[in-house]
């Protein structure tokens, strides 16, 4: 019968010595591990100070939104002076004063569309603290597809909830909408699928004291992955701050849920970067393994341009349809709406093959779907890696 070996350090000297008094935990595992905290709210915060204060050697920050007197009432690391600031920034500041030891990147976008998928097979972990259900949806999909856990939690009032969904192992996300909860999430488009920018989105009211309870719930259950240990995937803890019951309710798994999609095969291509590599260049890359009839293809569908019916006018877009505002359909010279020509698909005969992926909406270390007579490859940007994990 083996023996683990605890190893207890000065306490004078290492601020993590009482860590070492718990069976189980490896610091070296801790120390190089990196975490994907999508979201820098209320919950977010909680995350990254636990995170903090445990040693995680790499953390990265995903947020777009920025900081308002409201944030203040629930977010521990946000400050007065604050107000305006990106909520990444402010965070990634605040971890670094509360561990220098820990490195930090901060991530400022739409993680719905302008994070690559790639991002997601390079952590040890995903925590999820974030108030929509599409973000969710989003990174549900986007852990499927690369076969990677993530821990959610969400809160309103004294309510909270954490799940680990792992892709084939009981429920997803995804299994566990609703068709009300797709209708809410509809509800940010109109018809051809275009953003709507103004679109009133509730806010859910939390209290600081919730968001801790659920943060140091998540924060646990990633420790766990990091440190290989057993979770309940596909289970949701359920918190209930009114009459303080806690328990455990198991989601059914939704026959022909769309999120249940794999890449496979995924190869990376160290060579290829956003950047610098054209939509000509990846094609004869994949058709030198797949054939001369290889077409590559996207996970969305790209506005190539628009023209107007009225009066002519045409204007180049490429650029990704969801990423686009209503009023960008509308023509500028004289009001009309505009015709989209769309595609997902490059099959060699397009005018804009010389554009590099990045000038056609493809963001760094994504992943691209290539399909000829030899099969199906996905193809990771993986060029992208070191210009994009960009840690302080």
């Amino acid at each position: 019968m083996s023996e683990e070996t605890i190893v207890i350090t000065d306490p004078d000297s290492d601020r993590y010595h009482t860590f070492g008094y718990i069976s189980w935990w490896q610091q070296e595992v801790v120390r190089n591990a990196t975490v994907l905290v999508v979201g820098a709210g209320a919950l977010g915060n909680e995350v990254l100070k636990n995170l903090a204060l445990m040693g995680i050697g790499k953390v990265i920050i995903a947020d777009f939104d920025t900081i308002e007197d409201s944030n203040l009432s629930r977010s521990v690391l946000f400050r007065e002076g604050d107000r305006g600031r990106r909520k990444v920034d402010a965070a990634a500041e605040r971890v670094k004063e509360l561990n220098a030891d820990v490195q930090v990147m901060t991530w400022h976008g739409d993680i719905n569309y302008e994070l690559g998928m790639g991002v997601f097979r390079h952590v040890d972990a995903i925590i999820g603290c974030l108030d929509n259900r599409e973000a969710r949806l989003s990174i549900n999909r986007f852990c499927w597809a690369v076969d990677r856990p993530w821990v959610d939690g969400a809160i309103q009032e004294l309510m909270g909830i954490v799940r680990v969904f792992w892709p084939g192992q009981g429920a997803c996300y995804e299994c566990t909408l609703t068709d009300l909860d797709y209708q809410i999430i509809g509800l940010r488009y109109s018809c051809p699928l275009l953003a709507r920018q103004n679109l009133l989105q509730g806010k859910v009211p939390t209290t600081p004291t919730s968001a801790s309870i659920v943060a140091a719930f998540q924060t646990q259950e990633a420790l766990k992955l990091i440190h290989q240990m057993e979770v309940q995937p596909g289970k949701a803890l359920m918190i209930n701050g009114l009459t303080n019951d806690i328990y455990t309710t198991e989601y059914p798994v939704k026959e022909g849920c769309m999120s249940h999609s794999r890449l496979d095969p995924i190869v990376e291509l160290p060579e290829v970067s956003s950047q610098a590599t054209t939509l000509a260049q990846l094609l004869d890359i994949a058709r030198e393994r797949l054939g001369q009839d290889t077409v590559l293809e996207f996970d969305s569908e790209l506005v190539v341009d628009m023209t107007c019916p009225d009066c002519g006018d045409r204007r180049p877009i490429l650029k990704r349809m969801a990423r686009l505002y209503e009023q960008e359909s509308v023509c500028p010279e004289c009001g009309a709406k505009c015709d989209m020509q769309l595609t997902h698909r490059i099959s060699g005969s397009e005018s804009f093959l010389d554009r590099t992926l990045a000038e056609v909406d493809i963001a760094p270390l994504h992943i691209i779907r290539a399909r000829g007579s030899e099969g199906t490859v996905y193809y990771e940007l993986s060029g992208d890696q070191e210009s994009f994990f960009s840690f302080e």
